[in-house]
Protein backbone atom coordinates (compact mmCIF):
# COMPACT_ATOMS: atom_id res chain seq x y z
CA UNK A 1 0.00 0.00 0.00
CA UNK A 2 2.89 2.32 1.01
CA UNK A 3 4.42 1.63 -2.97
CA UNK A 4 1.01 2.25 -4.46
CA UNK A 5 0.31 5.45 -2.45
CA UNK A 6 4.02 6.62 -3.58
CA UNK A 7 3.19 5.64 -6.84
CA UNK A 8 0.25 8.08 -7.16
CA UNK A 9 1.71 10.78 -5.50
CA UNK A 10 4.99 10.43 -7.54
CA UNK A 11 7.09 10.65 -4.41
CA UNK A 12 9.77 7.82 -5.35
CA UNK A 13 12.55 9.46 -6.43
CA UNK A 14 14.86 6.89 -7.80
CA UNK A 15 16.33 8.83 -10.78
CA UNK A 16 16.94 12.24 -9.18
CA UNK A 17 20.44 13.68 -10.71
CA UNK A 18 20.19 11.12 -14.08
CA UNK A 19 19.29 11.78 -17.52
CA UNK A 20 15.89 12.90 -18.34
CA UNK A 21 13.45 10.18 -18.70
CA UNK A 22 12.06 9.23 -22.06
CA UNK A 23 8.33 9.11 -22.58
CA UNK A 24 8.03 6.79 -25.41
CA UNK A 25 8.33 2.90 -25.79
CA UNK A 26 10.18 0.20 -27.47
CA UNK A 27 7.76 -1.81 -28.97
CA UNK A 28 6.72 -1.03 -32.46
CA UNK A 29 4.31 -3.37 -34.05
CA UNK A 30 3.50 -1.76 -37.22
CA UNK A 31 3.96 1.61 -38.98
CA UNK A 32 2.78 4.73 -37.03
CA UNK A 33 -0.66 5.67 -38.82
CA UNK A 34 -1.24 8.88 -40.63
CA UNK A 35 -1.14 12.16 -39.02
CA UNK A 36 -4.28 13.39 -37.82
CA UNK A 37 -6.24 10.58 -38.07
CA UNK A 38 -7.96 9.15 -34.60
CA UNK A 39 -4.95 6.78 -33.96
CA UNK A 40 -1.88 8.95 -34.11
CA UNK A 41 -2.15 10.46 -30.94
CA UNK A 42 -4.90 13.08 -31.24
CA UNK A 43 -8.65 12.78 -30.16
CA UNK A 44 -10.33 10.01 -31.15
CA UNK A 45 -13.39 12.25 -32.38
CA UNK A 46 -10.97 14.32 -35.19
CA UNK A 47 -12.32 14.38 -38.32
CA UNK A 48 -16.14 12.25 -37.39
CA UNK A 49 -19.07 13.57 -35.80
CA UNK A 50 -18.57 14.36 -32.44
CA UNK A 51 -21.70 12.99 -31.74
CA UNK A 52 -20.71 9.33 -32.72
CA UNK A 53 -18.54 7.24 -30.45
CA UNK A 54 -16.69 4.40 -31.77
CA UNK A 55 -18.80 0.80 -31.69
CA UNK A 56 -17.23 -2.10 -31.28
CA UNK A 57 -17.69 -4.38 -34.52
CA UNK A 58 -17.17 -7.47 -36.29
CA UNK A 59 -13.53 -6.27 -37.14
CA UNK A 60 -13.15 -4.75 -33.57
CA UNK A 61 -14.14 -8.55 -32.30
CA UNK A 62 -11.73 -10.11 -34.42
CA UNK A 63 -8.93 -8.31 -33.75
CA UNK A 64 -9.32 -8.74 -30.22
CA UNK A 65 -9.72 -12.44 -30.30
CA UNK A 66 -6.59 -12.97 -32.22
CA UNK A 67 -4.93 -10.11 -29.61
CA UNK A 68 -6.02 -12.30 -26.21
CA UNK A 69 -6.66 -15.66 -27.73
CA UNK A 70 -4.73 -15.88 -31.07
CA UNK A 71 -7.59 -17.23 -33.08
CA UNK A 72 -11.01 -16.28 -34.94
CA UNK A 73 -14.07 -15.42 -32.77
CA UNK A 74 -16.37 -18.09 -33.85
CA UNK A 75 -19.98 -17.24 -35.58
CA UNK A 76 -21.59 -17.31 -32.14
CA UNK A 77 -19.14 -14.84 -30.96
CA UNK A 78 -20.12 -12.83 -33.71
CA UNK A 79 -23.74 -13.03 -33.39
CA UNK A 80 -23.63 -11.78 -29.87
CA UNK A 81 -22.00 -8.72 -30.68
CA UNK A 82 -24.11 -7.97 -33.54
CA UNK A 83 -27.11 -8.27 -31.57
CA UNK A 84 -25.31 -6.65 -28.45
CA UNK A 85 -22.54 -4.34 -29.14
CA UNK A 86 -22.27 -3.54 -25.06
CA UNK A 87 -21.15 -7.02 -24.42
CA UNK A 88 -17.87 -6.38 -25.75
CA UNK A 89 -16.72 -6.23 -22.39
CA UNK A 90 -17.78 -9.52 -21.43
CA UNK A 91 -16.54 -11.21 -24.07
CA UNK A 92 -12.55 -9.67 -23.50
CA UNK A 93 -13.24 -10.54 -20.03
CA UNK A 94 -14.15 -14.44 -20.92
CA UNK A 95 -11.20 -14.25 -23.30
CA UNK A 96 -9.00 -13.70 -20.34
CA UNK A 97 -9.91 -16.66 -18.62
CA UNK A 98 -9.50 -18.77 -21.90
CA UNK A 99 -6.86 -21.61 -21.74
CA UNK A 100 -5.26 -20.02 -25.21
CA UNK A 101 -4.97 -15.91 -23.37
CA UNK A 102 -1.57 -17.22 -21.75
CA UNK A 103 0.37 -18.47 -25.04
CA UNK A 104 -0.73 -15.26 -26.28
CA UNK A 105 0.70 -13.19 -23.32
CA UNK A 106 3.76 -14.94 -24.05
CA UNK A 107 3.86 -14.60 -28.26
CA UNK A 108 3.28 -10.89 -27.89
CA UNK A 109 5.78 -10.18 -24.63
CA UNK A 110 8.77 -12.17 -26.18
CA UNK A 111 8.89 -9.10 -28.56
CA UNK A 112 9.73 -7.31 -25.25
CA UNK A 113 11.94 -9.81 -23.58
CA UNK A 114 13.59 -11.36 -26.55
CA UNK A 115 14.22 -14.03 -24.83
CA UNK A 116 13.10 -16.74 -27.54
CA UNK A 117 16.36 -18.11 -29.35
CA UNK A 118 17.55 -21.00 -31.47
CA UNK A 119 20.88 -21.59 -29.88
CA UNK A 120 22.53 -20.97 -26.40
CA UNK A 121 26.14 -21.60 -25.60
CA UNK A 122 25.08 -24.77 -23.23
CA UNK A 123 23.48 -27.88 -25.04
CA UNK A 124 20.27 -30.02 -23.90
CA UNK A 125 22.95 -32.85 -24.56
CA UNK A 126 25.08 -32.19 -21.70
CA UNK A 127 22.24 -32.31 -19.63
CA UNK A 128 20.97 -35.71 -20.12
CA UNK A 129 18.28 -34.19 -23.26
CA UNK A 130 18.09 -35.56 -26.72
CA UNK A 131 15.62 -32.96 -28.21
CA UNK A 132 17.97 -29.81 -28.29
CA UNK A 133 14.95 -27.26 -29.77
CA UNK A 134 12.53 -28.39 -27.37
CA UNK A 135 15.06 -27.63 -24.80
CA UNK A 136 16.37 -24.10 -26.06
CA UNK A 137 12.28 -23.31 -26.63
CA UNK A 138 12.11 -24.15 -22.89
CA UNK A 139 15.34 -22.16 -22.15
CA UNK A 140 13.70 -19.02 -23.86
CA UNK A 141 10.32 -19.46 -22.45
CA UNK A 142 11.46 -19.39 -18.76
CA UNK A 143 10.93 -15.74 -18.68
CA UNK A 144 7.57 -15.41 -20.09
CA UNK A 145 6.41 -18.38 -18.52
CA UNK A 146 6.94 -15.94 -15.04
CA UNK A 147 4.95 -13.11 -17.36
CA UNK A 148 1.96 -14.70 -18.13
CA UNK A 149 1.53 -16.96 -14.89
CA UNK A 150 1.44 -13.51 -13.04
CA UNK A 151 -0.99 -12.14 -15.49
CA UNK A 152 -3.27 -15.08 -16.12
CA UNK A 153 -3.22 -15.43 -11.88
CA UNK A 154 -3.80 -12.05 -11.56
CA UNK A 155 -0.70 -11.68 -9.76
CA UNK A 156 1.01 -8.04 -9.19
CA UNK A 157 3.35 -6.64 -11.60
CA UNK A 158 5.75 -6.26 -9.15
CA UNK A 159 6.62 -9.73 -9.20
CA UNK A 160 8.32 -9.99 -12.25
CA UNK A 161 11.05 -8.53 -10.63
CA UNK A 162 10.50 -9.70 -6.96
CA UNK A 163 9.30 -13.06 -6.65
CA UNK A 164 11.11 -15.98 -5.26
CA UNK A 165 9.60 -18.46 -7.61
CA UNK A 166 10.56 -19.81 -11.57
CA UNK A 167 8.65 -21.59 -14.02
CA UNK A 168 10.04 -24.72 -15.07
CA UNK A 169 8.85 -27.98 -16.84
CA UNK A 170 10.67 -31.31 -17.38
CA UNK A 171 13.54 -30.13 -19.62
CA UNK A 172 14.45 -27.32 -17.32
CA UNK A 173 13.86 -29.99 -14.33
CA UNK A 174 16.53 -31.78 -15.07
CA UNK A 175 19.16 -29.34 -16.34
CA UNK A 176 18.90 -26.54 -13.67
CA UNK A 177 18.88 -26.68 -10.32
CA UNK A 178 15.09 -26.45 -9.28
CA UNK A 179 12.76 -27.86 -7.11
CA UNK A 180 10.51 -29.84 -9.62
CA UNK A 181 8.83 -32.55 -8.17
CA UNK A 182 9.77 -35.96 -9.49
CA UNK A 183 6.82 -37.07 -10.91
CA UNK A 184 6.12 -33.86 -12.68
CA UNK A 185 4.89 -33.09 -15.61
CA UNK A 186 4.44 -29.67 -17.91
CA UNK A 187 5.13 -26.50 -16.74
CA UNK A 188 4.50 -25.17 -12.98
CA UNK A 189 5.82 -22.77 -10.62
CA UNK A 190 9.12 -24.06 -8.68
CA UNK A 191 12.15 -22.48 -6.84
CA UNK A 192 15.57 -22.22 -7.90
CA UNK A 193 17.80 -24.48 -4.93
CA UNK A 194 21.13 -22.55 -5.29
CA UNK A 195 21.03 -19.62 -3.40
CA UNK A 196 20.08 -16.99 -6.08
CA UNK A 197 18.61 -14.02 -4.52
CA UNK A 198 14.46 -13.57 -4.61
CA UNK A 199 14.72 -11.59 -7.84
CA UNK A 200 11.73 -12.76 -10.58
CA UNK A 201 12.82 -12.90 -13.79
CA UNK A 202 15.98 -11.18 -13.13
CA UNK A 203 17.38 -14.36 -10.98
CA UNK A 204 16.52 -17.00 -14.13
CA UNK A 205 19.13 -18.84 -16.36
CA UNK A 206 16.27 -17.55 -19.41
CA UNK A 207 17.34 -14.26 -19.01
CA UNK A 208 20.94 -14.12 -18.34
CA UNK A 209 21.61 -17.25 -20.97
CA UNK A 210 19.62 -14.70 -23.72
CA UNK A 211 22.14 -11.83 -22.28
CA UNK A 212 25.28 -13.03 -22.24
CA UNK A 213 28.30 -11.13 -21.12
CA UNK A 214 32.09 -10.87 -21.12
CA UNK A 215 34.91 -9.62 -19.85
CA UNK A 216 34.87 -6.34 -21.40
CA UNK A 217 31.40 -6.01 -21.42
CA UNK A 218 30.99 -6.59 -17.54
CA UNK A 219 27.62 -6.85 -17.60
CA UNK A 220 26.68 -3.90 -18.90
CA UNK A 221 24.51 -5.09 -21.91
CA UNK A 222 22.49 -6.89 -18.96
CA UNK A 223 22.16 -3.41 -17.20
CA UNK A 224 20.68 -1.98 -20.20
CA UNK A 225 17.73 -5.18 -21.01
CA UNK A 226 17.07 -4.42 -17.54
CA UNK A 227 16.90 -0.58 -17.99
CA UNK A 228 15.45 -1.14 -21.87
CA UNK A 229 12.73 -3.78 -20.78
CA UNK A 230 11.51 -2.68 -17.05
CA UNK A 231 11.95 1.10 -17.25
CA UNK A 232 11.41 1.74 -21.58
CA UNK A 233 14.88 3.64 -21.42
CA UNK A 234 17.53 1.84 -23.81
CA UNK A 235 20.90 3.70 -23.05
CA UNK A 236 21.62 2.46 -27.02
CA UNK A 237 18.98 4.73 -28.15
CA UNK A 238 20.35 8.09 -26.10
CA UNK A 239 22.60 10.01 -28.14
CA UNK A 240 25.80 10.79 -26.87
CA UNK A 241 28.51 12.85 -27.75
CA UNK A 242 31.88 10.83 -27.89
CA UNK A 243 35.50 12.07 -27.70
CA UNK A 244 36.86 10.13 -30.20
CA UNK A 245 40.61 10.86 -28.86
CA UNK A 246 39.52 8.10 -26.56
CA UNK A 247 42.01 5.20 -27.43
CA UNK A 248 39.49 2.57 -27.16
CA UNK A 249 42.36 -0.27 -27.36
CA UNK A 250 43.75 0.37 -24.10
CA UNK A 251 42.20 -0.90 -21.27
CA UNK A 252 43.11 1.53 -18.41
CA UNK A 253 42.54 4.41 -20.90
CA UNK A 254 39.26 3.25 -21.44
CA UNK A 255 38.30 2.85 -17.44
CA UNK A 256 39.30 6.13 -17.10
CA UNK A 257 37.31 7.67 -19.74
CA UNK A 258 34.29 6.06 -18.31
CA UNK A 259 34.26 7.50 -15.29
CA UNK A 260 36.10 10.83 -16.38
CA UNK A 261 34.97 11.86 -20.31
CA UNK A 262 31.33 13.67 -20.02
CA UNK A 263 29.97 11.53 -22.95
CA UNK A 264 31.08 8.58 -21.15
CA UNK A 265 29.92 9.69 -17.88
CA UNK A 266 26.39 10.96 -18.95
CA UNK A 267 25.72 7.05 -19.47
CA UNK A 268 27.95 4.75 -17.49
CA UNK A 269 27.26 6.79 -14.39
CA UNK A 270 23.65 5.24 -13.77
CA UNK A 271 24.53 2.27 -16.64
CA UNK A 272 27.70 0.72 -14.01
CA UNK A 273 26.00 0.87 -10.80
CA UNK A 274 23.45 -1.17 -12.33
CA UNK A 275 25.98 -3.38 -13.89
CA UNK A 276 27.47 -4.20 -10.75
CA UNK A 277 24.31 -6.26 -9.25
CA UNK A 278 24.81 -9.16 -11.70
CA UNK A 279 28.11 -10.52 -10.92
CA UNK A 280 26.44 -13.67 -9.42
CA UNK A 281 25.82 -14.65 -12.94
CA UNK A 282 29.71 -13.73 -14.54
CA UNK A 283 30.34 -17.08 -16.10
CA UNK A 284 33.64 -17.51 -16.96
CA UNK A 285 33.26 -20.47 -18.59
CA UNK A 286 30.98 -20.34 -21.19
CA UNK A 287 30.92 -23.88 -22.76
CA UNK A 288 31.11 -25.25 -18.94
CA UNK A 289 27.84 -26.42 -17.58
CA UNK A 290 28.14 -26.06 -13.87
CA UNK A 291 29.43 -22.66 -14.77
CA UNK A 292 26.46 -21.32 -16.56
CA UNK A 293 23.47 -23.01 -14.82
CA UNK A 294 24.34 -22.18 -11.27
CA UNK A 295 24.20 -19.01 -9.77
CA UNK A 296 27.38 -17.81 -7.67
CA UNK A 297 27.04 -15.85 -4.65
CA UNK A 298 30.74 -16.11 -4.41
CA UNK A 299 30.78 -13.55 -7.44
CA UNK A 300 28.99 -10.69 -6.28
CA UNK A 301 31.59 -8.47 -4.99
CA UNK A 302 33.63 -9.34 -8.12
CA UNK A 303 32.80 -5.43 -9.36
CA UNK A 304 35.50 -4.41 -6.69
CA UNK A 305 37.89 -6.02 -9.33
CA UNK A 306 36.62 -4.74 -12.12
CA UNK A 307 34.62 -1.52 -12.72
CA UNK A 308 35.34 -0.02 -9.41
CA UNK A 309 31.87 0.60 -9.24
CA UNK A 310 29.79 -0.31 -6.18
CA UNK A 311 26.18 -1.21 -7.09
CA UNK A 312 23.32 1.46 -6.95
CA UNK A 313 20.23 2.46 -8.54
CA UNK A 314 20.05 5.56 -9.88
CA UNK A 315 21.45 7.03 -6.91
CA UNK A 316 20.45 4.95 -4.37
CA UNK A 317 22.64 2.24 -2.88
CA UNK A 318 22.18 -1.43 -2.97
CA UNK A 319 23.76 -4.48 -2.13
CA UNK A 320 22.37 -7.58 -3.86
CA UNK A 321 20.06 -8.84 -6.87
CA UNK A 322 17.13 -8.64 -4.59
CA UNK A 323 17.93 -5.36 -3.71
CA UNK A 324 17.86 -4.41 -7.50
CA UNK A 325 13.91 -6.13 -7.82
CA UNK A 326 12.75 -4.23 -4.99
CA UNK A 327 14.10 -0.78 -6.26
CA UNK A 328 12.85 -1.25 -9.72
CA UNK A 329 9.32 -2.24 -8.12
CA UNK A 330 9.56 1.39 -6.63
CA UNK A 331 10.56 3.15 -9.75
CA UNK A 332 7.61 5.10 -11.01
CA UNK A 333 8.95 3.97 -14.43
CA UNK A 334 8.52 0.88 -13.99
CA UNK A 335 4.81 1.39 -13.88
CA UNK A 336 4.31 3.60 -16.54
CA UNK A 337 6.69 1.38 -19.03
CA UNK A 338 4.28 -2.03 -18.50
CA UNK A 339 1.60 0.39 -19.61
CA UNK A 340 3.36 1.81 -22.75
CA UNK A 341 4.25 -1.93 -23.67
CA UNK A 342 1.06 -3.00 -23.24
CA UNK A 343 -0.53 -0.40 -24.89
CA UNK A 344 1.80 -0.81 -27.62
CA UNK A 345 1.71 -4.72 -28.27
CA UNK A 346 -2.23 -4.50 -28.36
CA UNK A 347 -3.24 -0.98 -30.11
CA UNK A 348 0.05 -2.17 -32.86
CA UNK A 349 2.35 1.25 -32.92
CA UNK A 350 4.62 3.07 -30.64
CA UNK A 351 3.10 5.28 -27.51
CA UNK A 352 4.40 8.84 -28.61
CA UNK A 353 4.63 12.41 -27.20
CA UNK A 354 0.64 12.88 -27.77
CA UNK A 355 0.04 9.86 -26.13
CA UNK A 356 0.99 11.32 -22.82
CA UNK A 357 -2.48 11.58 -21.50
CA UNK A 358 -3.61 8.56 -22.31
CA UNK A 359 -0.72 6.39 -21.21
CA UNK A 360 -1.02 8.49 -17.93
CA UNK A 361 -4.89 7.21 -17.71
CA UNK A 362 -3.32 3.45 -18.57
CA UNK A 363 -0.42 3.74 -15.57
CA UNK A 364 -3.32 4.80 -13.50
CA UNK A 365 -5.63 1.65 -14.14
CA UNK A 366 -2.57 -0.22 -13.51
CA UNK A 367 -1.94 1.62 -9.91
CA UNK A 368 -6.01 1.67 -9.40
CA UNK A 369 -6.11 -2.29 -9.97
CA UNK A 370 -2.79 -2.74 -7.10
CA UNK A 371 -1.21 -3.74 -10.20
CA UNK A 372 -2.82 -6.51 -11.72
CA UNK A 373 -2.15 -6.08 -15.48
CA UNK A 374 -5.47 -7.73 -16.78
CA UNK A 375 -7.38 -4.52 -16.18
CA UNK A 376 -4.34 -2.60 -18.15
CA UNK A 377 -5.13 -4.66 -20.77
CA UNK A 378 -8.96 -4.49 -20.63
CA UNK A 379 -8.42 -0.85 -20.26
CA UNK A 380 -6.22 -0.75 -24.05
CA UNK A 381 -8.86 -3.25 -25.23
CA UNK A 382 -11.56 -1.22 -24.99
CA UNK A 383 -10.34 2.44 -25.59
CA UNK A 384 -11.68 4.51 -28.89
CA UNK A 385 -8.29 4.09 -30.49
CA UNK A 386 -8.58 -0.04 -30.14
CA UNK A 387 -11.75 -0.11 -31.07
CA UNK A 388 -11.17 2.45 -34.04
CA UNK A 389 -8.45 0.27 -35.16
CA UNK A 390 -11.52 -1.94 -36.51
CA UNK A 391 -14.48 -0.76 -37.71
CA UNK A 392 -13.21 2.71 -40.00
CA UNK A 393 -12.27 2.36 -43.05
CA UNK A 394 -10.78 5.94 -42.61
CA UNK A 395 -8.97 5.65 -39.84
CA UNK A 396 -7.62 2.39 -40.03
CA UNK A 397 -4.55 0.80 -37.75
CA UNK A 398 -4.32 -2.85 -39.13
CA UNK A 399 -1.78 -5.44 -38.00
CA UNK A 400 -0.34 -7.98 -40.12
CA UNK A 401 -0.31 -11.75 -38.29
CA UNK A 402 3.11 -12.51 -37.00
CA UNK A 403 4.44 -15.85 -37.75
CA UNK A 404 2.88 -17.01 -34.47
CA UNK A 405 -0.31 -15.71 -34.97
CA UNK A 406 -0.50 -16.90 -38.04
CA UNK A 407 0.49 -20.43 -36.60
CA UNK A 408 -2.30 -20.36 -33.91
CA UNK A 409 -4.50 -19.29 -35.85
CA UNK A 410 -4.52 -21.85 -38.76
CA UNK A 411 -4.28 -24.84 -36.52
CA UNK A 412 -7.45 -23.38 -35.15
CA UNK A 413 -9.56 -22.86 -38.32
CA UNK A 414 -8.65 -25.69 -40.07
CA UNK A 415 -6.75 -28.36 -37.65
CA UNK A 416 -3.48 -27.86 -40.00
CA UNK A 417 -0.21 -26.79 -38.06
CA UNK A 418 2.86 -26.78 -40.47
CA UNK A 419 5.16 -28.95 -39.33
CA UNK A 420 8.46 -29.95 -40.19
CA UNK A 421 10.15 -32.87 -38.28
CA UNK A 422 7.98 -32.45 -35.18
CA UNK A 423 8.48 -28.96 -34.84
CA UNK A 424 6.47 -26.17 -35.92
CA UNK A 425 7.78 -24.08 -39.15
CA UNK A 426 6.56 -20.85 -38.25
CA UNK A 427 8.14 -20.77 -34.41
CA UNK A 428 11.30 -21.52 -35.15
CA UNK A 429 14.43 -21.23 -37.44
CA UNK A 430 16.63 -24.36 -36.73
CA UNK A 431 13.79 -26.50 -38.44
CA UNK A 432 11.51 -24.04 -40.07
CA UNK A 433 11.19 -20.29 -41.58
CA UNK A 434 9.81 -17.95 -38.58
CA UNK A 435 12.04 -14.88 -39.68
CA UNK A 436 11.23 -15.43 -43.05
CA UNK A 437 7.82 -15.15 -42.36
CA UNK A 438 8.09 -12.30 -40.85
CA UNK A 439 8.49 -12.99 -36.80
CA UNK A 440 11.40 -12.36 -34.15
CA UNK A 441 14.42 -14.63 -33.37
CA UNK A 442 15.33 -12.35 -30.44
CA UNK A 443 18.76 -12.04 -31.65
CA UNK A 444 19.02 -10.97 -35.17
CA UNK A 445 15.73 -9.88 -36.47
CA UNK A 446 13.94 -7.76 -32.96
CA UNK A 447 10.64 -7.28 -34.40
CA UNK A 448 8.40 -8.78 -36.04
CA UNK A 449 7.50 -7.26 -39.37
CA UNK A 450 5.09 -4.87 -40.24
CA UNK A 451 4.74 -5.11 -44.11
CA UNK A 452 4.44 -8.04 -46.76
CA UNK A 453 7.63 -8.72 -48.75
CA UNK A 454 8.43 -11.71 -51.38
CA UNK A 455 9.25 -14.34 -48.23
CA UNK A 456 6.21 -13.27 -45.99
CA UNK A 457 4.03 -13.71 -49.00
CA UNK A 458 5.22 -16.90 -50.28
CA UNK A 459 5.26 -18.40 -47.00
CA UNK A 460 1.96 -17.18 -46.75
CA UNK A 461 0.54 -18.65 -49.64
CA UNK A 462 2.19 -22.08 -48.62
CA UNK A 463 0.50 -22.64 -45.60
CA UNK A 464 -2.48 -21.32 -46.81
CA UNK A 465 -2.45 -24.06 -49.69
CA UNK A 466 -0.97 -26.79 -47.14
CA UNK A 467 -4.33 -25.86 -44.45
CA UNK A 468 -6.91 -25.90 -47.28
CA UNK A 469 -5.87 -28.72 -48.72
CA UNK A 470 -5.81 -30.29 -44.96
CA UNK A 471 -9.09 -29.16 -43.67
CA UNK A 472 -11.28 -30.03 -47.14
CA UNK A 473 -10.01 -33.72 -46.65
CA UNK A 474 -10.63 -33.98 -43.22
CA UNK A 475 -14.01 -31.58 -43.64
CA UNK A 476 -15.13 -34.09 -46.43
CA UNK A 477 -14.40 -37.06 -45.11
CA UNK A 478 -15.76 -36.64 -41.36
CA UNK A 479 -18.93 -34.14 -41.91
CA UNK A 480 -19.92 -34.64 -38.04
CA UNK A 481 -16.90 -32.27 -37.34
CA UNK A 482 -16.35 -30.53 -40.04
CA UNK A 483 -14.50 -26.96 -39.43
CA UNK A 484 -14.78 -24.93 -42.61
CA UNK A 485 -17.26 -27.29 -44.78
CA UNK A 486 -19.69 -27.61 -42.78
CA UNK A 487 -22.63 -27.18 -45.53
CA UNK A 488 -21.73 -28.92 -48.77
CA UNK A 489 -21.10 -32.53 -48.75
CA UNK A 490 -18.61 -32.54 -51.48
CA UNK A 491 -21.06 -33.48 -54.12
CA UNK A 492 -22.56 -30.55 -55.24
CA UNK A 493 -22.24 -28.08 -58.43
CA UNK A 494 -23.17 -24.50 -58.85
CA UNK A 495 -25.31 -25.75 -61.61
CA UNK A 496 -27.41 -27.98 -60.08
CA UNK A 497 -27.06 -26.85 -56.10
CA UNK A 498 -25.94 -23.00 -56.53
CA UNK A 499 -28.37 -22.28 -53.30
CA UNK A 500 -26.30 -24.23 -51.01
CA UNK A 501 -23.15 -23.14 -52.75
CA UNK A 502 -23.62 -20.03 -52.08
CA UNK A 503 -24.80 -20.55 -48.38
CA UNK A 504 -21.59 -22.28 -47.97
CA UNK A 505 -19.35 -19.58 -49.18
CA UNK A 506 -20.98 -16.67 -47.44
CA UNK A 507 -21.04 -18.64 -43.97
CA UNK A 508 -17.14 -18.73 -44.85
CA UNK A 509 -16.73 -15.63 -45.63
CA UNK A 510 -18.69 -14.59 -41.72
CA UNK A 511 -15.84 -17.33 -40.06
CA UNK A 512 -12.93 -16.54 -42.29
CA UNK A 513 -12.90 -12.65 -41.99
CA UNK A 514 -15.97 -11.91 -39.91
CA UNK A 515 -17.74 -10.13 -42.66
CA UNK A 516 -21.51 -10.64 -43.26
CA UNK A 517 -21.90 -10.78 -47.37
CA UNK A 518 -25.06 -10.82 -49.56
CA UNK A 519 -26.24 -14.49 -50.76
CA UNK A 520 -26.17 -13.05 -54.15
CA UNK A 521 -23.27 -10.69 -53.90
CA UNK A 522 -19.78 -9.75 -55.61
CA UNK A 523 -18.01 -12.18 -52.87
CA UNK A 524 -19.99 -15.29 -53.54
CA UNK A 525 -20.00 -14.94 -57.20
CA UNK A 526 -16.50 -14.79 -57.58
CA UNK A 527 -16.06 -17.26 -55.36
CA UNK A 528 -18.34 -19.96 -57.49
CA UNK A 529 -16.93 -18.57 -60.41
CA UNK A 530 -13.45 -19.79 -59.31
CA UNK A 531 -14.65 -23.08 -57.95
CA UNK A 532 -16.49 -23.42 -61.60
CA UNK A 533 -12.97 -22.99 -63.47
CA UNK A 534 -11.03 -25.04 -60.62
CA UNK A 535 -13.23 -28.30 -61.25
CA UNK A 536 -13.49 -27.36 -65.59
CA UNK A 537 -9.25 -27.35 -65.14
CA UNK A 538 -9.17 -30.48 -62.89
CA UNK A 539 -12.43 -32.83 -62.79
CA UNK A 540 -12.23 -32.64 -58.90
CA UNK A 541 -14.64 -31.19 -56.64
CA UNK A 542 -11.57 -31.47 -53.29
CA UNK A 543 -9.31 -29.38 -55.74
CA UNK A 544 -11.85 -27.05 -56.37
CA UNK A 545 -12.64 -26.43 -52.48
CA UNK A 546 -9.06 -26.61 -51.90
CA UNK A 547 -8.73 -23.85 -54.52
CA UNK A 548 -10.95 -22.01 -53.10
CA UNK A 549 -10.22 -22.08 -49.33
CA UNK A 550 -6.55 -21.41 -50.14
CA UNK A 551 -7.52 -18.14 -52.43
CA UNK A 552 -9.65 -17.14 -49.23
CA UNK A 553 -6.80 -17.73 -46.63
CA UNK A 554 -4.36 -15.79 -48.59
CA UNK A 555 -6.47 -12.63 -49.20
CA UNK A 556 -5.18 -9.22 -47.69
CA UNK A 557 -8.50 -9.31 -45.30
CA UNK A 558 -7.22 -12.24 -43.55
CA UNK A 559 -3.35 -11.76 -43.47
CA UNK A 560 -4.13 -8.39 -42.20
CA UNK A 561 -5.96 -7.58 -38.89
Amino acid sequence: MELKRALLAGMVCVGCGSEPRSATTHVATAPLPPAGSPVDGGSPDEGVDPQTAPVPDAATLRRASLDLRGVLPTVEELDQLEADPSSYPDLIAAWMDDPRFGSRVRDLFAEVFLTRQDYYYVFASEYGLDNEVAFVASVGDEPLRIVSTIIEDDLPWTEVVTGDWTMADNNLAQAFPVDYPTDGTGWMPVRYTDGRPAAGVLATNGMWWRYPTNSSNLNRGRANAISRIFLCEDYLSKPIEFDRDVNLLDEDSLNSALQTNPGCVACHNTLDPLASYLFGFDYRQYYSMLDTTYYHPEREQDWGDTTGVAPAYYGEPGYSLEDLGTQIAADPRFVRCLAENVFGLYVGRRAELGDFDEITELRDVLIESDLRVRPLISAVLTSDEYVWGGPSADHINKRMLSADLLSSLMADLTGFRFMNDGYDVLKSDAYGVRTAAGGVDGVFALQPATEPNTTILLVHERVAQAAADSVVDFDLDNPDHARLLTIVDGSESPELHPEVMAEQLQWLHRRVFGKTVAIDGPEVEAGLALWTDLYTLSGDRRVAWKGVLSALLRDPDFLFY
